[in-house]
């Protein structure tokens, strides 16, 4: 059995170091199935890159931080999935096909890739060229950025070693985002899971999850924006990787500061008063975090189709403005998947939703802490409810949007995949 010794958390500055002493026996060790593992690679473009969010045109001159996809790969029994977060805009479903299809050891399907969609990196849907009718998408750096993050899914497979899963959330976290569009809403859960490794302690990775647009940078330098400081705070206090998740963001949950203490774009201390102060709610919250020796690991999916509403999209993809294109009657392919680690669920989904639309999924969610993954497995733009599309108050989110019917279809798929796991006691394969 898994005994806790001590586990102290104490301020240093404005950061935190938990201290953990975990004893496990070696007959646990030998029983438990619970493994994980996490890395990460550097996919900065090399040379200047037209620079997603914001308007077009805008071209790097150079990094100011520098970009990753971190992975986690975590295993049970026969069950092996693998989580990875890019700091990119998005990831379109059809580069995510081509990632999956060169990973060799975890299986496609349980290979689950998101975005943080920060505002200040590279291009990766065309939308950001030179002009309207030019892709901005560097084809040669998105090829081996793909190649990358397979090759770092495969690399961290062979790191796996027994695990401990301590979740933790809080559902007040304020003073980091602000909804512009209607301030009463907004979600302001954060939710986290770090992973320990089960023999001599130490930080393999923590996951956060929060709802939060890393769009206060609006220059010419490429940084992940709040994250980056985030992603400082949270390992140089615990060590490991430190991945972020971004929520239901859409509509328009943005960073709070003060816009007057720099000019629009330029507020690089806010940015990392931003982050900071994540990463420190983040070890706050671990300070209460329930351990779990050996969790249960459990995956589902549901592809769907949706129809391609949006006609400017449609005339972009007749350009080759975007790559990728619709099936020959009009719709996409996207998908929803379920995780279940233990007591906490995670949901994925493909785009942005509205916290409104995060809201109502959360409530139909069975597990604690809930995790909403979003910008993950597919982008797809914003995704409101249908009451709410075409509004005047959403008419940039509904410009924004693969349609007014992706919203219905994705919560019925939710449903359904939410459902099934209500009454299912052992892992989907």
């Amino acid at each position: 059995m898994l005994k806790v010794l001590s586990l102290l958390l104490r301020p240093i500055g404005t950061a935190f170091l938990v201290l953990s002493s975990l004893l496990v026996s070696a007959d646990c060790v030998n029983a438990q199935q619970f493994k994980a593992a996490a890395g990460k690679v550097d996919i900065t473009p090399v040379q200047p890159a037209f620079i997603a969010g914001y308007g077009n045109n805008r071209k790097s001159v150079d990094a100011h931080d520098r970009l990753f996809a971190r992975c986690i790969v975590i295993e049970r029994g026969s069950q092996r999935i693998a989580l990875v977060s890019c700091d990119l805009i998005g990831v379109p479903r059809f580069e995510i096909l081509n990632i999956r299809s060169m990973v060799n050891s975890v299986a496609a399907e349980n290979v689950i890739i998101g975005a943080t969609h920060t505002h200040s990196g590279p291009d990766t849907l065309g939308m950001w060229g030179p002009a309207l009718t030019v892709s901005g998408v560097d084809k040669k750096w998105l090829i081996h950025t793909e190649k990358q993050i397979a090759e770092l899914v495969d690399q961290t497979a062979l790191n796996l070693e027994p695990a401990i899963a301590r979740f933790a959330s809080t559902s007040d976290v304020r003073g980091i985002s602000k909804n512009i569009r209607v301030p009463a809403i907004l979600d302001t859960q954060l939710a986290v899971v770090q992973f320990v490794t089960a023999v001599n302690p130490r930080t393999i990775a923590t996951i956060v999850n929060y709802a939060c647009h890393p769009e206060i940078l609006n220059n010419h330098h490429i940084t992940a924006d709040f994250p980056h400081w985030l992603y400082e705070t949270v390992e140089t206090a615990l060590g490991g990787t430190c991945v972020y998740f971004n929520g239901a963001q859409g509509g328009m949950v943005t960073a709070a500061y003060d816009v007057s203490t720099a000019p629009r774009g330029e507020n690089w201390a806010a940015a990392e008063a931003i982050g900071k102060m994540l990463g420190t709610r983040t070890l706050e919250v671990l300070h209460d975090a329930t351990a779990i020796t050996d969790p249960e690991l459990t995956i589902a999916k549901r592809k769907f189709h949706i129809p391609l509403e949006n006609a400017r999209y449609r005339t972009l993809i007749k350009m080759k403005v975007f790559s990728g294109a619709p099936d020959p009657d009009g719709t996409l392919e996207t998908e929803v998947c379920r995780i279940g680690i233990g007591p906490a669920e995670f949901l994925t989904i493909p785009g942005e939703a509205l916290p409104n639309v995060g809201f109502y999924i959360k409530r139909l969610m069975h597990g604690n802490p809930k995790f909403l993954l979003g910008l993950t497995n597919d982008f797809l733009g914003y995704i409101l409810a249908p009451e709410d599309f075409g509004l005047e108050l959403y008419s940039y989110e509904s410009g924004q949007s693969a349609g007014s019917s992706l919203e219905p279809l994705m919560i019925q798929n939710d449903k359904l995949l939410l459902e099934r796991s209500a009454t299912e006691t052992k892992p989907v394969h």
